[in-house]
């Protein structure tokens, strides 16, 4: 399945990669855009980085953010759908995984090739989750709630009128995670790959594990130094672990 060419509403890739082995296709945290993966396509030459670009963020900053996770599974299912060609991948980061996962499911549902490998990060298991209610907390709760995740820099609050134009994305984004409920199906016939912030208060050991109950292809745990967004100091590493898993040492150029 090659996912998209550059320049397209739902994805974007970062560099033309001459014959790539595998596409990775990233999926962004809570209020992330695509260009938090714009750096990954200068730790590999054999897999072609590319990432989702959602509504609400970025160049589609004037659209509303799809709050309810079906319906954002519906959109990025229509947009990926009539697309074939090259094996892929999908790598997902705290909200960014569920949406990965549910998309791979609609995938199956529909008969479409399905990703090589599943990578996510930051995020216990669906049927695991037991998270906090903060999508809908009153402004200044949410701003407080952010810091406090490290899901927002403290030097933003200099700026209210930043954080107002970004806070109905988050909290659209957070409800998707948070509204969100399980529905029991077939294991995937996908590996699944968890990465985890030793640090990350977010995600607990005996959720990352629940990955494995997910899929009938095998499941990896990495545990890496940090906090819920380890992979800002861990770029290099993910990225060696994502190709490996993809295309083999043997692969690597």
């Amino acid at each position: 399945m090659r996912v998209a060419d550059r320049g397209t509403v739902w994805v974007t890739s970062f560099a033309d990669v001459p014959d790539p082995v595998c596409e990775l296709v990233c999926f962004p945290h809570a209020g992330g855009g695509s260009s938090v993966f714009q750096t990954w396509q200068r730790h590999t030459d054999v897999l072609r980085v590319s990432a989702v670009r959602l509504p609400g963020r970025e160049s589609r900053l004037r659209e509303p953010a799809i709050a309810d996770l079906d319906a954002l599974v519906d959109a990025l299912a229509a947009a990926l759908s009539g697309l074939t060609g090259r094996p892929y991948a999908f790598y997902g980061h705290s909200m960014g995984a569920l949406v990965a996962y549910e998309l791979t499911r609609r995938l199956r549902a529909e008969g479409l090739p399905l990703p090589r490998g599943l990578f996510v990060a930051g995020m216990d298991a669906p049927q695991r989750l037991d998270l906090d209610r903060a999508h809908d907390l009153p402004r200044d709760e949410l701003v407080a709630w952010l810091v406090g995740v490290n899901g927002l820099d403290a030097e933003v609050l200099e700026y209210p009128a930043l954080i107002d134009l970004m806070l109905p994305t988050i909290r659209a984004d957070l409800a998707v995670v948070e509204n969100y409920e399980h529905r029991r199906q077939p294991p995937l016939p996908v590996p699944i790959h968890v990465l985890r912030g030793r640090g990350d208060v977010q995600v607990s050991v005996e959720g990352s594990g629940g990955w494995a109950e997910l899929t009938s292809a095998g499941c990896a745990v990495t545990d890496l130094d940090g906090d819920h967004f380890f992979v800002q100091h861990n770029e290099r590493r993910i990225v060696s672990l994502i190709e490996s898993d993809l295309v083999g040492e043997g692969a690597r150029r």
